[in-house]
């Protein structure tokens, strides 16, 4: 009889692992492409080594998208009622869906996980704690200043330390390019040079008599403006910078059309570098210093420890979130890290004589999860720029001051920001002259400014800052 009952037993284990299915997930990101081999090699690669770690057998689906701005794609998909399980979210996109409780709160299985207490970085866990739907872990990688080496050293060309010797070493660049540097349809990756050399790195300015204001109101945003439209005027800023995307800007720097370009610290600029050897100049890339200016000090903008800029988000229709957060700790873990910083065996890596080595592609990865700076790879990860560039950075980190507009004011905030976006960029092109400024900050102040001006002074006053 136990025989018999063994054999049954054994008959159902076996019926259900024939007929069980795997667990689906459904994954939007936005460096994942279902009609790319190479990335669904490396989903089967996840899922695979998913499997042997956790014993739950899954199939990532990843969910196509139209080319094109990513954050307007990402609405476009959602407000047709289609919410993938995973979504990967920039630009702000996922506010509202929050707001709407449509993202699920992450704080319960972070602090649960040990995996993600070893693996997030101060910066992160407090961005988590304050705002819990995105998860997401990476060094301090603000984008930093990168120029060709050869014409620095033809030219004669030191090393920048004031924002008076960037401009003379723009104006010198010319003459080797049509334009010195460009940038991508915003102001950003010039403010991430150029911010605390005007003042403006922090959102909010402490002034003279204690109180905070907004740093884009401020005779150092003033001033900021007024110079980046003396290098427009002068053919130093290329002139199609509105409308220059991030694969156009680099096209620019490889082709000469360009001597620098803004881009992130660490892995992206090893890209460049990498980039600029297969497009045939046989020259470095030079990561720079952020100068030294009428504030009296050089640095980075500060960095916003109230809330990621972008991340992972599980919804809260998703009738697999218990395994989909499994996936993203997973990605955490020393195998995880493993893959995704280093790629797919054969492919963007060999192991010659016991040592990893990395092949072309693994030249150009990057990964699609996570940086764990806490990670302890078996290999270099960084080049020559991607290591000067992190060096550089972390020299100057600060945190930033940063106080969230409550959600009711959101239709202000976004008139806010548009009237920003709309002067600045008309400023710097000369649509308007400087003396518009004074406008802006009446116009701004108006729209729901001063609100927002003294909702954060009582926050920090509240707070103790």
């Amino acid at each position: 009889m136990k025989l018999k009952a063994l054999l049954v037993l054994c008959m159902v284990i076996s019926a259900v692992m024939i007929f069980a299915k795997p667990t689906v997930i459904r994954l939007l990101e936005q460096d994942f492409l279902p009609s790319n081999p190479d990335d669904e090699q490396y989903v089967k690669l996840i899922e695979t080594e998913f499997l042997k770690a956790t014993g739950i057998e899954i199939d990532i689906q990843l969910v196509p998208i139209p080319s094109g701005k990513y954050a307007d794609k990402v609405n476009v998909l959602l407000a047709s009622g289609d919410f993938p399980d995973i979504i990967w979210f920039r630009d702000n996109v996922d506010i509202p869906y929050a707001d709407q409780g449509l993202l699920m709160d992450l704080r319960e299985q972070v602090s649960k996980s040990e995996t993600f207490k070893k693996a997030m970085p101060s910066w992160d866990m407090a961005r988590l704690n304050s705002y819990p739907y995105l998860l997401w872990i990476t060094p301090i990688n603000p984008k930093i200043a990168v120029v060709r080496e050869d014409w620095m050293k033809e030219l004669g060309i030191s090393s920048p330390r004031t924002v008076e010797d960037y401009y003379e070493m723009m104006k010198k660049l010319k003459t080797k390019a049509p334009n010195a540097i460009t940038i991508t349809g915003n102001l950003e990756r010039l403010d991430s040079i150029f911010n605390a050399a005007f003042g403006t790195d922090q959102t909010f300015i402490k002034l003279k008599d204690g109180t905070y204001t907004y740093s884009r109101i401020t005779q150092g945003e003033k001033e900021k403006l007024a110079f980046y439209n003396k290098l427009f005027k002068e053919g130093l800023l290329d002139p199609e910078f509105v409308t220059v995307n991030w694969q156009s800007m680099e096209d620019k720097l490889y082709n000469s059309k360009v001597a620098m370009v803004v881009g992130g610290s660490g892995i992206v600029v090893d890209m460049y570098q990498q980039r600029m050897y297969d497009s045939g100049n046989n020259t470095k890339l030079i990561a720079l210093d952020p100068p030294i200016g009428i504030s009296g000090k050089a640095g980075f903008p500060a960095v916003n420890v109230n809330r990621q800029s972008r991340g992972f988000a599980i919804t809260t229709v998703s009738k697999v979130k218990d395994v989909a957060f499994k996936l993203l700790e997973f990605m955490a873990t020393e195998r995880g890290q493993f893959i995704d910083r280093l790629g797919v065996e054969g492919r963007e890596y060999k192991v010659v004589n016991g040592k990893i080595e990395k092949t072309e592609k693994g030249l150009v990865w990057y990964p699609r999860f996570y940086e764990n700076p806490n990670w302890n790879s078996p290999i270099e990860l960084y080049g020559e720029v991607g290591k000067k560039s992190l060096e550089i950075v972390n020299k100057y980190y600060v945190e930033d001051n940063y106080f969230d507009m409550p959600a009711k004011y959101s239709t202000s905030w976004d008139e806010m920001n548009n009237l920003y976006k709309e002067y600045s960029i008309k400023i710097v092109t000369g649509e308007y002259p400087i003396e518009k400024f004074d406008e802006f900050v009446s116009k701004w102040r108006k729209a729901g400014g001063d609100t927002y001006i003294k909702l954060a002074n009582e926050f920090f006053k509240k707070s103790g800052k």
